[in-house]
């Protein structure tokens, strides 16, 4: 039976009912539902992707693969992943619902009441997102492969602290399927450049330290109580990450622990050879600076800042869970559907990922995968020319800004040398009009001394005349 949400009043066997809607945001909406089986009961939270990416078959794609094989992670601070569903046109993830809130909405709450985190608690907090992360990255086949799992979305949106103190990470399965996008359109995927490592953001392979740096923001956050990187656009964003300059949390903000500056500042390095090596060994590190607070006080923190939120989602999930719920909407009857039609099937095993090349420069980058990949599904190539031509775009933009500026300093140093060769032939001209004069004046003198000369000579040979005449 389904209850008071059944599918227009009707009763069939089925392994999941739909209560109603939790939460919506620009890539999915979150139900509230209950899985049963011979177990009994338990509510999870089912996430359906928006139809228009839905209907993106590259996404599709990725997002099949990416969802069944992070699903294989079983660790305590990973929201596990239940079902994997594509059908009729929807992808839906089936995840455990854990009673609690989002890290970015304890940070937005915190924020606005002008309070912080204590350090200890963020250290606990951090410190099973960590343990969470590593956990992917550790990931292995049936052969005892690795599959090179890297969250690439590590954000306080991703982290959800519940009320039994502890921290969890979720959607591994979209990250990669989301990168692979980036458009600015509401309803769509953007990428969070805030938490992005520079590596990432230039289209670079990632790897577990990519997950680290990002987690390094996320904690300089909770410590700081403000954002890290803030911008008036993108482009402004991406140079702030590029130049790296970080203010050491105990210098941003008071009462933080010295010993934290070094842990994080080294997750934060630009080059990832001199970040943390995994999350594991920043964990230790963590650890090793601050002790952890206890789970208590973890909760305790979480109802001082967020009793309110807590009280609200309590109070709608009492209401969706209760005999007199609303009847479902339509998509989401369509939702119900496709999980009681589709339920019981396995989640197929994926193929192992190869670990990413590390490429030295970004031409050779561009010709290694130029030359080398194929890809096996033409929505993979798709995928792929799709984030070839958004770096060519960028590298366009670049390098028709690098173009005016160097015409313009072509036109001064022109427009300088014009100018300096019309005074120097000034000022040749001047000096030849002066040596034209002093010749001239040379010339007259001249003149007027052989003039004297002969006049001297005429009258000299007058008066000899004169002599030999009276003689």
């Amino acid at each position: 039976m389904l209850g008071s949400m059944s599918v227009a009043g009707s009763e069939r066997p089925a392994r999941y009912e739909l209560l109603g809607e939790l939460a919506s945001g620009g890539m999915a909406t979150v139900y509230l539902g209950r899985r049963r089986s011979g177990a009994g009961a338990r509510l999870v939270a089912v996430k359906s992707m928006r139809q228009e990416l839905a209907a993106d078959e590259a996404f599709a794609a990725m997002f099949l693969d990416e969802a069944t094989l992070t699903a294989r992670i079983k660790h305590p601070n990973v929201v596990a992943t239940l079902d994997v569903v594509s059908a009729e046109g929807k992808l839906l993830i089936v995840m455990e619902y854990v009673e609690g809130v989002s890290l970015a909405k304890l940070l937005e709450i915190a924020w606005g009441r002008r309070t912080r985190v204590p350090p200890a608690v963020a250290v606990r907090i951090l410190t099973d997102v960590l343990r969470g992360l590593h956990a992917a990255h550790e990931l292995v086949d049936e052969r005892g492969r690795p599959l090179s799992v890297v969250h690439r979305d590590v954000s306080p949106q991703n982290v959800l602290v519940g009320l039994d103190g502890v921290a969890r990470i979720l959607d591994f399965g979209v990250a990669k399927a989301a990168s692979q996008r980036h458009v600015t359109e509401r309803g769509e995927i953007k990428g969070k450049l805030s938490y992005m490592p520079p590596e990432q953001q230039f289209g670079e392979p990632v790897d577990r330290r990519s997950d680290v740096y990002a987690a390094g923001v996320v904690l300089w956050e909770l410590l700081v109580g403000r954002r890290l990187f803030t911008a008036r656009d993108d482009d402004e964003l991406a140079r702030l990450v590029f130049e790296g300059r970080v203010d050491p949390p105990s210098v941003a903000a008071e009462n933080v622990p010295p010993a934290l500056d070094r842990v994080v500042l080294r997750a934060l390095s630009h080059r990832r050879e001199d970040r943390w090596w995994s999350a594991e060994q920043m964990a230790e590190e963590l650890r090793g600076a601050v002790a952890p607070a206890p789970r208590g006080d973890v909760v305790a923190t979480l109802r001082a800042i967020a009793q309110g939120e807590i009280e609200a989602r309590a109070r709608h999930v009492s209401e969706l869970d209760g005999p007199r719920a609303a009847r479902l909407e339509r998509e989401a009857q369509t939702v119900l559907e496709v999980l009681t039609s589709r339920g019981a099937e396995v989640i197929p095993d994926p193929a192992p990922f190869a670990p990413p090349t590390k490429v030295e420069s970004p031409s050779a980058r561009d010709v290694a995968r130029g030359a080398s990949r194929q890809p096996a599904r033409p929505d993979e190539a798709s995928a792929v020319e799709s984030r070839a031509a958004r770096r060519a775009r960028r590298r366009a933009r670049r390098r028709l800004r690098l173009a005016l500026v160097i015409g313009g300093l072509v036109l001064v140093i022109v427009l300088l040398m014009v100018v300096a060769l019309v005074l120097g032939l000034k000022a040749r001209e001047a000096e030849g009009a002066s040596q034209g004069l002093d010749v001239l004046d040379r010339t007259h003198a001249h003149v007027h001394l052989r003039t004297r000369g002969d006049v001297a000579r005429c009258a000299l040979g007058r008066g000899n005349s004169r002599r030999n005449f009276g003689a």
